[in-house]
């Protein structure tokens, strides 16, 4: 009876039979050599994206600029108000570092006067970025000189 119980297996039988006396693993082999190629182009899109970012992440810390924080600040736009006047600029950090609580100073000169001065602090500068902001003045800074220019910052 075992005779027959062996001799009466199906092709299904023996070709996970045969298989396994193979090794085992062609299972998985199989699987993954029958892949289609769109599935293997994502798998190593994600790993170019991995790598790639692990290695940016390396060459900043080791090889970054490391410049002090260089401000400089350019007036955009000077608007009437209610109560005055405002001037609109943009403060571009040129250096290699990170710039925390910038103070701009704009200064409404008339020869070697000062006659108004208005102060503003930006909270965060990064470095080869820029921050926008605003002025306010009583006086209308057309009608004199005006110096604006970043002041002083804090280091993050």
């Amino acid at each position: 009876m075992s005779q027959e119980s062996s001799s009466e297996k199906g092709p299904d039988e023996e070709r996970r039979h045969d298989g396994q006396q193979e090794g085992g693993h062609q299972g998985e082999e199989g699987k993954l050599k029958d892949a289609p190629l769109w599935v293997w182009s994502i798998a190593f899109l994600g790993l170019a994206m991995v790598v790639g970012s692990i290695g940016f992440m390396l060459y900043e810390a080791m090889a970054g600029e490391r410049s002090p924080p260089d401000v400089v600040v350019h007036v955009d736009l000077i608007l009437p108000t209610r109560n005055g006047h405002l001037v609109k600029f943009r403060a571009v950090n040129e250096g290699g570092s990170t710039a925390e609580g910038v103070t701009v100073e704009g200064e409404l000169m008339n020869g070697p006067n000062s006659i108004e001065t208005s102060n503003t602090t930006l909270e965060y500068v990064p470095s080869h970025s820029m921050r926008e902001g605003g002025l306010y003045f009583t006086l209308d800074p057309k009608e004199y000189e005006l110096r604006v220019r970043a002041k002083g910052y804090e280091k993050p």
